[in-house]
């Protein structure tokens, strides 16, 4: 979903994301502010998410601005870094890297699926629990 960061989805906003598995955290490079509302969304999404639960990419979108950077790759990098996001500066006007952002995202994904598939149950081999569930259930 996208809000455009907009503060009068905020409170709304959990509803959109309740069962996602990848969030983009999008700020102007040219408006330092946004990426300020950026760390206040990652710490909106760190409520509602275990670390291992979504990938969260930082996103510093409009390179060609570059001019007008108020915001360093190097902060974006740094943040990112410290909180364990994936991080990509793009520009949507030029579409530069906006494809990489999507690849990046995916790989991730698929990273964390193989490892979860490798990971050896608890008893140390494939188990399956034949205790009576406790539902009953009818036919017809």
């Amino acid at each position: 979903w996208d809000t455009a960061g907009q503060e009068k989805y905020q409170s709304v906003c959990h509803l959109y994301y309740r069962d996602a598995h990848v969030a983009l955290i999008v700020y102007d490079i040219a408006n330092k502010q946004t990426f300020r509302r950026a760390k206040l969304w990652l710490e909106e999404l760190e409520k509602r998410f275990l670390p291992n639960e979504i990938v969260i990419a930082l996103v510093g979108n409009k390179t060609d601005l570059a001019a007008e950077r108020e915001v360093t790759t190097e902060e974006g990098e740094e943040f990112a870094r410290t909180k364990g996001l994936l991080f990509m500066e793009t520009s949507a006007k030029s579409n530069h890297r906006v494809n990489d952002v999507f690849m990046a995202v995916v790989q991730e994904l698929l990273r964390r699926e193989k490892e979860k598939a490798s990971e050896p149950s608890p008893h140390g081999r494939s188990t399956v629990d034949l205790r009576a569930s406790g539902a009953r259930t009818r036919c017809c």
